[in-house]
């Protein structure tokens, strides 16, 4: 088996580069496209890649032919989904949970997100206890000792706890082999049981960073009992920023580091303007474990700011904006200051937005100018009339009947009337009249979009994410806001350990930024906390 291991620092192209040699190998003739294996981080992420391969080579699918085509594009856990030959049926779903709960007395919550197929990455539950269960398979999946493990590295001398989480473990055990039921975490324990893996020719690991100690055994399992006769894994340990979900970072350093396989650096970043790589590589250099690595920036200089904590009601006029935080307590508190000053953005890639309301808003406005609206229109309207104002007649609508209405045959006609004494139909502005769904805050943002001078229907310039849900993004211009007051977030940093997962956080967070990167710190009182990494005498 030979193996090659790509080393890509940020916008150095490896998933381009594993991209082009599967393209290579399908060009040559070395083998069929069922004959390759290509397993990324998320579902979404294999997908475009299949996509991309499947464009530039002009051949025809069909959604469903190119799945034939391609059947091993995908994520690991959807492999072992698919070998084992699981039905829906067969996970764990909320009513089992429920019914476990019931006889266990332990709450236990629905962690799994439906859908064809898999979740795409280790979810994580809204219980604690089930959390640190999922954690312990992840990070020790052949050790019987695992739930003691996890106390260890957490450091939790909670005995109660932990006597909770092992029958917690045990009842859920229990449940799930009466009922011949699986959890995301069986998936990989079943499928290493029965060692029944496709027949490959070549095996393609992207973000190999992020692999779990379990993930990794389903690997080593490919490689010796596939017929694989070449692997590719590409990643950067300086961008592995989901330790705390179970990956295994040491495991791809130590790769890189064995001389039996082949080492392909990548040394030319395509997105990284040079201040910011003067930044990023000062990040780098203060992880205490990782791989020397070495890459050229883009020729362009780019700009990089430091700056005190202001409002965002200015800065942000033009460009495309990616707004970074450390925490979704930050992203919080940033999407109401934008509310505030009328700024339209996306949250997670989601526009906050809803469009239906705007045309609802529309259709109003032109009722009151006297002019009529479609019955479709007028269905919108009554979907989100506020009703402790104005009567409506449920229904009407429904069905989207032909012809034009004007408000006044609404009101004759149609249920929609004046209540009592208050004001005129005609009078009524749009925030009174209509409701969305409840959420008064988002009526006043509408309002301050439109006081700011803003349209509803634009494409938004602006997005807030954390770092973490940023990874594998880009954009023109990054604020990257550096508190870590909240949570856990500052005690992490007490272990060297922390620092170094800080360190590669903050990296990812300032490698996004292919123009202009605008750090930002806290300084009121509350947020005391600066990284030394970020301090203005580090960043000239």
């Amino acid at each position: 088996m030979k193996r090659n291991i790509v080393i890509g620092p940020p916008g150095t192209g490896k998933t381009t580069f594993l991209k082009n040699k599967v393209q290579e190998l399908l060009k040559s003739g070395a083998c069929t496209s069922q004959e390759i294996g290509y397993f990324s981080f998320t579902v979404k992420a294999a997908e475009e890649i299949r996509d991309r391969i499947v464009k530039d080579s002009n051949e025809q699918y069909t959604k469903e032919t190119v799945k034939l085509a391609y059947p091993y594009f995908s994520t690991l856990h959807s492999l072992a989904y698919r070998r084992l030959q699981l039905q829906q049926s067969q996970i764990m779903d909320e009513h089992d949970y429920t019914e476990l709960s019931r006889l266990s007395g332990h709450e236990y919550v629905n962690k799994m997100v439906k859908g064809n197929g898999v979740d795409i990455s280790m979810p994580t539950a809204k219980s604690e206890y089930q959390d640190l269960i999922n954690l312990a398979y992840a990070k020790y999946p052949d050790d019987e000792d695992r739930i003691g493990k996890i106390f260890r590295d957490t450091k939790l001398n909670n005995y109660g706890a932990r006597n909770a989480i092992e029958q917690m473990n045990l009842d859920l055990r229990k449940f799930k082999e009466d009922r011949d039921k699986f959890e995301y975490v069986d998936y990989f324990i079943q499928f290493l049981k029965k060692k029944n893996p496709p027949k490959l020719k070549y095996l393609f690991i992207d973000e190999a960073q992020d692999l779990s100690k379990q993930q990794w055994n389903v690997v080593d399992m490919l490689q010796e009992q596939s017929g694989a006769i070449e692997t590719f894994i590409a990643g950067d340990d300086d961008q592995a920023i989901f330790r705390w979900a179970g990956a295994d970072i040491e495991h791809f350093i130590n790769m890189a580091q064995d001389e039996s396989n082949k080492i392909i650096p990548l040394t030319q970043s395509y997105r990284i303007p040079v201040s910011v790589h003067n930044l990023a590589t000062k990040l780098a250099q203060s992880i205490s474990t990782r791989i020397n690595k070495e890459y050229r920036p883009r020729d362009e200089q780019g700009l990089r700011k430091v700056l005190n904590i202001r409002p965002l009601n200015k800065g942000l006029e033009t460009g495309e904006w990616l707004i970074l935080c450390r925490t979704h307590e930050i992203v919080k508190q940033v999407c109401e200051a934008l509310e505030v000053y009328g700024w339209l953005y996306k949250r997670y890639g989601q526009s906050v937005i809803n469009f239906k309301y705007i045309e609802a808003i529309r259709a109003w406005t032109t009722l009151q100018n006297g002019k009529e609206v479609s019955g479709v229109m007028c269905d919108l309207i009554y979907n989100y009339m506020d009703s402790t104002r104005i009567k409506r007649n449920y229904g009407v609508f429904k069905g989207q009947p032909e012809g034009k209405y004007d408000l006044d045959l609404l009101i004759k006609e149609y249920g929609l009337r004046e209540e009592l004494d208050k004001v005129s139909m005609k009078e009524t502005p749009w925030y009174e009249a209509l409701n969305a769904k409840g959420f008064k805050r988002r009526i006043n943002y509408l309002r301050s979009i439109m006081r700011s001078g803003n349209k509803l229907d634009e494409v938004p310039r602006i997005e807030v994410s954390t770092i973490h849900a940023s990874k594998g993004g880009e954009r023109q211009k990054v604020m990257l806001i550096t508190d870590l007051s909240f949570g856990p977030y500052k005690s992490s940093t007490e272990t060297k350990q922390g620092r170094d997962d800080e360190a590669r956080v903050f990296y990812v967070g300032a490698t996004r930024a292919k123009e202009e990167l605008h750090i930002v710190h806290r300084t009121e009182a509350q947020y005391e906390y600066e990284p030394i990494f970020f301090h203005e005498r580090n960043c000239a």
